[in-house]
């Protein structure tokens, strides 16, 4: 896969400068893809069937390439002081809400999926010891935001030692040999920085890849289907890849280059187009608050028996409605609103450059 993107890119004409139409299509192929993918992590919260969640898991790696995309270089730690206001802040202040809101429906109504220790959830909040069984589950999706922010720290300062191809072949190798459950996501940040290193690497070619030839989008689909439901259960925040760790990370490129392709199809239809570009540009807020969101519909699943059992069965009208529900909020709600819930009222404009 990697093959390819390399020969479609020694097909551009590197030298050609970029007009202003083809960098506004640039952004919003980003934008959109980013609303694809959030989409698709909402879809894998919705308790869908394993063989749904499988064709998903490796999907999620392309935010860790669009991350590296869009990257700047800078002094280490004037990145690493921007990424903590960027992630980190609001991971601790969605982390703080999720935690009111777990704490109100743990008072309005008895579940067992509510019954957590608060003592025992602030901690392994603090230090991001996300796993399902430890936390409340609105808060588990949380952990992506420290991991990206480590895997950004791990980025800038190997290769301000000059060691980053050993720390790109240690993630690769982590993958492999080194499952488990690291505060602050250590160990998943290191296995995921090789997808970021490419978004690097072609972050200041960014041109190159924003007109990916359909026939290349089409076989980047076709491969990454077998190879994600081949790649069987993942789970990801747990820096454990599967069985079969290699057919993994061939599903998350071809999954990155399909994504890509498909999110500047999208860019055709205006109506597709503002519809993720919307989400795109609110994933914070979405990946905050989405599990939250579709809790809202349980009191209505409760009436007809165990909740979780019918939204297992019905997971597609769970995630249609959960969908619905976000997006209306982020196309009501005031954006300092937003801002103010997601922990990025000071640095709105930043975040949607």
């Amino acid at each position: 896969m990697l093959a390819l993107l390399a020969d479609v890119i020694e097909l551009r004409d590197t030298g050609a400068s970029l007009s202003s139409q083809a960098q506004l299509e640039r952004i919003a192929w980003i934008d959109v893809a980013k609303g694809l993918i959030i989409s698709l992590v909402v879809l894998f919260h919705t308790l869908p069937p394993q063989i749904v969640a499988d064709l998903i898991n490796p999907a999620a790696c392309t935010f860790f390439f669009l991350s590296g995309l869009t990257a700047r270089d800078g002094p280490v730690f004037r990145i690493v002081w921007k990424r903590f206001r960027q992630l980190m802040i609001p991971y601790y202040v969605m982390a703080a809400v999720n935690i009111a809101i777990w704490l109100a429906a743990k008072l309005a109504i008895s579940h067992q999926e509510l019954v957590f220790p608060v003592r025992d959830v602030v901690i392994n909040v603090a230090i991001v010891r996300t796993a399902v069984g430890t936390i409340p589950l609105n808060l588990i999706p949380l952990w992506f935001l420290p991991a990206v922010f480590v895997m950004e720290l791990y980025f800038s300062v190997f290769k301000k030692i000059h060691l980053l191809p050993v720390a790109i072949a240690a993630g690769f190798a982590g993958m492999f040999f080194l499952p488990g459950s690291l505060p602050f996501k250590l160990d998943v940040a290191l296995s995921t920085m090789p997808f970021y290193a490419l978004g690097r690497v072609l972050g200041s070619r960014r041109e190159l890849i924003s007109f990916l030839p359909f026939h290349l989008t089409l076989l980047s689909g076709i491969l990454y289907l077998p190879l994600a439901a081949a790649s069987k259960e993942v789970y990801l925040m747990e820096d454990y890849f599967g069985p079969l760790p290699a057919l993994y990370i061939l599903a998350s490129f071809s999954g990155i280059v399909a994504i890509s392709g498909i999110s500047q199809i999208i860019c055709k239809s205006p109506v597709l187009r503002d519809y993720f570009t919307r989400l795109g540009r609110k994933t914070l807020f979405i990946l905050g608050y989405h599990i939250a969101a579709g809790s809202l519909i349980y009191p209505i699943f409760d009436i007809f028996g165990d909740p979780i059992e019918l939204l297992r069965r019905f997971w597609y009208i769970y995630w249609i409605i959960n969908m619905s529900i976000l997006y209306a909020a982020i196309k009501l709600l005031p954006d300092p609103v937003i801002s103010l819930l997601s922990g990025t009222y000071s640095y709105r404009k930043t975040l949607q450059r």
